[in-house]
């Protein structure tokens, strides 16, 4: 006589499943699993939670299957499981809404430009716009102020015209995306004037200026500026990358003639993406303080842009 093999246990079943299936689901969760096994414990039936493909698993002993599938049934009726809402991970994509904008109102500029490149007729009346409108300390340092402005629309040649209008085009792009078109032309002006009134004390008097890319580099400090503080306090070691990146940009493109004199005006990169850095800086600051976080401002920012530039040629043209 040969003794018989012990018996072995029955394995647990998964009282989930019937109940998933009715509802339609596809798997049971970790939290969906926890509640419907408290709501078992509650009725006195022992459930174990495991892991199973895909999902969890709750078994129960097989005796007691029948009543935890009615118990799940009942709790589930009364407490209806939540829809899985997946968050998209996808990255947005890049969106060309401000392009438009930045197209008409840079053509417009880029033929104010082209006038003012040397001496032209307006109406009836010749006009030495480099003459009234050129960078000089010596002057700035005496009153005429506005040239800080009026030497942002000067160019020296065709190549450096080109130049300025290609690199000023791409970062206004971006930095409209970021506070809109009116916001982006008004933070490279003012920010591009600050920097030529900064350059009085630190050169000779007489030293003469002119040229867009002190405007451009302000326009790529205001968007390191605006990022950067956007970025807000998470992830502390990024904050410094967009500050970084306008540096090694300012570094590869900070470099060139500026003038008729084949002068490099690096003062006036580096003055002005300091000074486009701090005001899209205080910009972004302000709007996060005040809870502006809408485009509403920028038509007028766009506006005073526009009156400032019109402004300053108005008082050069008269002085």
């Amino acid at each position: 006589m040969h003794p018989s093999p012990p018996l072995r246990p029955s394995p647990w079943p998964d009282a989930a499943a019937p109940v998933l299936e009715e509802l339609g689901l596809a798997e049971l969760t970790p939290d969906m699993a926890h509640h419907w096994s408290l709501a078992l414990m509650a009725a006195g039936i022992p459930c174990r939670i495991r892991q199973g493909w895909p999902g969890m698993r709750l078994l129960v002993p097989p005796s007691r299957e029948q009543e935890a599938v009615a118990e799940l049934r009942a709790f589930t009726s009364e407490n209806p499981p939540q829809p899985i809402e997946l968050r998209d991970l996808r990255k947005p994509g890049f969106s060309w809404g401000e392009l438009p904008g930045v197209i008409w109102s840079l053509s417009i500029v880029t033929v104010f430009l082209t006038l003012t490149g040397a001496q032209h007729s307006l109406g009836a009346f010749e006009v030495d716009w480099h003459g009234r409108g050129l960078g000089d300390t010596r002057l700035m340092a005496h009153g005429q102020l506005w040239r800080a402005v009026t030497s942002l629309f000067l160019h020296a040649d065709i190549a450096h015209l080109i130049g300025n209008v290609g690199l000023g085009g791409t970062f206004l792009l971006l930095l409209a995306k970021e506070v809109g078109l009116g916001g982006a032309w008004w933070l490279a002006v003012a920010a591009g004037a600050l920097a030529n009134l900064a350059k009085i004390p630190f050169n000779d008097p007489g030293y003469t200026f002119l040229g867009a890319s002190t405007a451009v580099f302000a326009a790529l400090g205001a968007l390191a500026g605006v990022r950067l503080v956007r970025l807000g306090r998470a992830l502390r070691w990024r904050r410094a990358l967009p500050f970084a990146a306008g540096l090694m940009i300012l570094a590869f493109l900070g470099v060139g003639d500026e003038d008729e004199a084949r002068k490099i005006d690096l003062m006036g990169h580096f003055f002005g993406f300091g000074t486009g850095f701090l005001l899209g800086a205080a910009y972004a600051w302000w709007l996060r303080a005040t809870g502006n976080k809408d485009r509403r401002l920028s038509p007028w920012l766009g506006m005073a842009a526009v009156i400032m530039c019109a402004g300053a040629w108005f008082v050069a043209l008269i002085a």
